[in-house]
């Protein structure tokens, strides 16, 4: 069961966010209410800020205890995000397909500092429109075999898009062949870059982007850019909050190939194509430490008891495949008190408690 101060934490939430509409607000992240959706984004009714029942169904997930752990991928693998205001440069936002993840992929290209040359290139290459309305990586499970169609309840993209941005001069994707960034919008809403490249007068070169509102639920109709549709800015463990002592919503991780299945569950909304997946765990579960297990007794550090914390308050969900020996917990970028030490034994302990909540789903968030 959550303990009772999440609990008042989560009613206080809702109480700050009392008649919010879903719309994204101009000028800064926080609203009228005083919550500020840049650092803990989404409404208190969003399944990222809902603690953990205690009508919950726990179950085991085989083979976990020959899976290694850790915090991101040796520093990789994670999200820059940030908040852009009037006042940072004013830039362009362009599209190149999938070829973009191939040329970081093989080093031709980095997501910051490239030369003057590779950044025009990669500028003619491109688009100021987008290639393909939605992740195409990912699948959509009632599509047939083969075709890939776009729900009419999802985010269309194009009713947001703008190719008019701001970015802040820090601005940086995770400097691996994901390239994820995301950066908060004057207008409220969030670029989501998959593949980005930041240019050096600001401009932005990526493989798939869309605007998504840090103000709604989180859930994959926003059109995320992970595989899963969820948003890549979702449940990272934000810079301070280790230091802080407490995590305040749910974490999401990436999970081994041969751990899921092909198949999502709420609030995911999609699966990588054709990823030859070999488990049972679909795409969007959330995943727990049960009630019962006395943390202090686990010979946890710190900072790794202020995890193991959050993922049995509030859960850890699958947003992403991972690689085939691992179970990544994401941090963001810029957050460097959950860059310690003892992380990699930490999160190996955390890892092995894991269960997934099976009655996990929109009417009966976390669990009831």
């Amino acid at each position: 069961m959550a303990r009772a101060h999440d609990l008042l934490k989560n009613f206080v939430f809702l109480i700050a966010t009392i008649g919010l509409s879903g719309q994204a607000r101009g000028g800064t992240s926080p609203t009228a209410s005083g919550h500020d959706f840049y650092l803990q984004p989404f409404n208190a009714g969003s399944p990222w800020n809902t603690p953990i029942g205690g009508n919950a169904v726990y179950r085991p997930i085989g083979d976990l205890g020959k899976y290694m752990g850790d915090i991101n991928y040796e520093g990789r693998f994670t999200t820059g995000i940030y908040q852009a205001s009037h006042n940072d440069r004013a830039a362009k936002l362009y599209i190149r397909d999938y070829t973009l993840w191939d040329l970081l992929h093989s080093g031709k290209v980095k997501t910051t500092g490239n030369s003057p040359d590779v950044e025009d290139s990669l500028r003619k290459a491109s688009s100021s429109q987008p290639v393909f309305p939605a992740n195409y990586y990912s699948t959509i499970v009632e599509s047939p075999p083969g075709k890939r169609t776009w729900p009419t309840n999802v985010n269309p993209l194009l009713s947001k898009w703008t190719n008019s941005i701001y970015t802040p001069l820090n601005a940086a994707a995770s400097a691996d062949d994901d390239g994820y960034l995301a950066i908060m919008q004057p207008s409220g809403l969030i670029l989501e870059c998959y593949a980005g490249v930041v240019c050096s007068n600001g401009d932005v070169v990526c493989s798939m982007a869309s605007f998504t509102d840090p103000s709604s639920d989180g859930t994959g109709v926003n059109n995320g850019r992970c595989a899963s549709l969820l948003d890549n800015y979702a449940g990272l463990i934000r810079k301070g909050e280790l230091t802080q002592g407490k995590i305040p919503h749910a974490l999401s991780c990436h999970i081994s190939r041969l751990l899921l299945n092909p198949s999502y569950v709420w609030p995911a909304y999609a699966f990588d194509m054709n990823d030859n997946y070999k488990g049972t765990v679909p795409m969007g579960s959330l995943l727990a430490i049960p009630p019962q297990v006395q943390l202090d007794t686990l010979g946890l550090s710190a900072k790794g008891l202020i995890i193991a914390r959050a993922a049995q308050d509030y859960g850890i969900y699958v947003v992403d495949r991972g690689g085939d020996g691992s179970i990544i917990i994401k941090a963001a970028l810029d957050a460097d008190d959950a860059k310690y030490a003892n992380s990699k034994k930490d999160m190996e302990i955390v890892i092995k408690l894991l269960q997934r909540i099976i009655n996990n789903a929109a009417d009966n968030i976390g669990g009831g």
